[in-house]
């Protein structure tokens, strides 16, 4: 493998207060227009292939350094990336300081990844690793939680010191801060190919618009229910892009719940606040909680309107491993250490090169399903998108 960077970009990111810089950036840096263009992938490549292990730690990982081998070998060999455009990050001590899978090295190679990126560039994003999830901070989570993915430095080694597990503090990277660093600097135009193996991916780029398998709709916001199968298999595949419909319907943490069925999903909404809700059936009761409902249909509409800032003009398209409620596996196929969503991404590739976004959607997860594995990859962008057409990178 080749190690290779002609220029050293400039790090502008702040690693050791990212929230911060988060938080004074986001506003100027991402647009809700909606001018878009589709990239056909014939400008420059390149790739950022990131695979953690783990090894040192009691949360190790098998199959992620043959992730990113077998990937780097998949896309120089399918889709023309050349060596020395494809960085790799990895925790092998047979690698550089430059490229261990540290939260400074992570941000750094991702401002290589996407400096000077044009019109119809194609970059490519490959994770392999730890993920989960942290504590919303700014209001824009439905289910009140940022999804993260897990440096190599995040984690504390086997029997760390009180030091050393102090040093791992604020070292994930939260999905605000991905969004931040892949998504908002791309110009119109300009294709990421983002792949997220790792648990709670679902929405860790904090794209607004997600797609269900089988129909190729749009899901109502990000969070409607996913359709009942036999339903889905009645619907036209490949029917393309439809409106957000707008009903009074919420979902949080996964529970879908209507108004006429308030008071039992109050109970399941409001569990976090320690209260008892419900000891008592009087009307005043009744209405503080009907009060404290309220409460969360404010924070509904302040996510909606927070997920319009996340719209880009760049051709952005995310594929995660699993829902933000699941998790990903870490697997063996064929005899080889494995990520099930980048054996099953590759797999479907092999087969047919050129599926369309809904085939390769439908495809992964068909594998999946075959091999018992439980968890449902995503597929999400940054503007609407037509599941018809066939996907390049």
């Amino acid at each position: 493998m080749h190690f290779h960077h002609s220029k050293e970009p400039e790090p502008s990111v702040d690693a050791g207060n990212p929230v911060l810089t988060v938080e004074s950036s986001l506003e100027i840096t991402t647009t809700t227009r909606q001018e878009w263009i589709s990239s056909n992938c014939t400008g420059n490549k390149r790739a950022l292939l990131i695979g953690i292990n783990y090894s040192e730690s009691e949360s190790s990982l098998d199959g992620c350094h043959s992730d990113v081998s077998r990937m780097y070998k998949f896309i120089t060999q399918t889709y023309g990336f050349s060596e020395e455009n494809i960085i790799v990050l990895k925790d092998d001590n047979k690698l550089e300081d430059e490229f261990q899978p540290t939260k400074a090295n992570i941000l750094y190679w991702m401002q290589w990844l996407v400096k000077d990126a044009q019109t119809h560039d194609s970059l490519l994003f490959h994770y392999s690793g730890h993920g989960g999830q942290r504590t919303d901070r700014d209001g824009d989570e439905m289910d009140y939680n940022d999804e993260c993915i897990y440096p190599v430095d995040s984690i504390p080694v086997t029997d760390a010191s009180d030091k050393q597990i102090q040093a791992t503090r604020h070292k994930v990277i939260i999905d605000d801060e991905l969004h931040l660093h892949l998504v908002s600097p791309l110009p119109v135009g300009a294709r990421l190919t983002a792949i997220f193996d790792s648990c709670h991916s679902g929405s860790v780029l904090d794209l607004p618009f997600m797609y269900s398998a089988a129909s190729g709709r749009l899901k109502e916001g990000e969070f409607l229910a996913e359709q009942d199968a036999d339903k889905a298999g009645e619907m036209r595949k490949g029917r393309g892009v439809l409106a957000l419909e707008k009903t009074e319907k919420w979902k949080i943490k996964e529970k879908v719940f209507e108004m006429k069925d308030v008071l039992e999903a109050t109970k399941d909404i409001l569990h976090e606040t320690g209260e008892k809700l419900f000891v008592e059936k009087d009307a005043k009761g009744a209405l503080m909680d009907l009060e404290r409902l309220d409460g969360v249909k404010a924070h509904v509409k302040q996510v909606e309107q927070l997920e319009k800032r996340n719209e880009s003009l760049a051709d952005i398209v995310l594929i995660s491993g699993c829902k933000d409620t699941q998790t990903s596996a870490d697997a063996s196929e064929d005899g080889v250490p494995t990520g099930a969503l980048s054996w099953a991404l590759m797999s479907t590739l092999k087969e047919n090169s050129e599926p369309t976004y809904l085939q390769l959607l439908d495809g992964i997860r068909e594998k999946l399903k075959r091999e018992r594995y439980d968890q449902l990859p995503q597929l999400s962008t940054g503007h609407p998108m037509d599941l018809s057409a066939i996907f390049i990178a």
